[in-house]
């Protein structure tokens, strides 16, 4: 039996490669997957309450990092120190905001959570459209989620 699983696409669509994780969740509706999908602003407290009782949880958002525009960053948790490794590009506390849900939620929050950040080139421009660059990783990490989503 696959795993209840829920991709949230975090971004701005009109502030260009911001929206890359919006993006990723456009496609995946597209898709004939058994997964349910989420689109928000800010990765903040709002995806908590949308996270519960999910067994599997991916979250896809822009970074900056300073590594080349469109590479792709896997964070499984909680085995990685996201804290050093993922700054979305919002200036969000992604591992404290899920750390808060735990202490909140308990048991109610997902087993597995994997965020995927795209490093991200524009983040300015009023921009509905991501750079090339970006573009490229949005339909790779498509490919990667329908991956992991096949395995169960």
């Amino acid at each position: 039996m696959p795993l209840r699983t829920l991709v949230i696409g975090v971004g701005n669509l009109l502030r260009c490669d911001d929206g890359a994780g919006i993006h990723v969740v456009n496609k995946l509706r597209e898709l004939p997957l058994d997964i349910e999908t989420l689109d928000v602003a800010l990765g903040s407290i709002e995806i908590l309450e949308a996270m519960k009782n999910y067994q599997r949880v991916i979250i896809i958002d822009a970074i900056i990092t300073g590594s080349d525009p469109g590479t792709i960053f896997f964070i499984n948790l909680p085995d990685s120190n996201l804290e050093t490794q993922f700054s979305g590009s919002h200036g969000i506390d992604l591992l404290t905001t899920l750390e808060l849900g735990k202490r909140l939620y308990g048991d109610e929050m997902p087993e597995e959570i994997i965020v995927i950040g795209i490093e991200a080139a524009d983040i300015t421009n009023l921009e509905e459209k991501c750079t090339p660059e970006v573009e490229k990783a949005v339909n790779k990490v498509v490919k990667e989620i329908s991956d992991i989503v096949g395995r169960g």
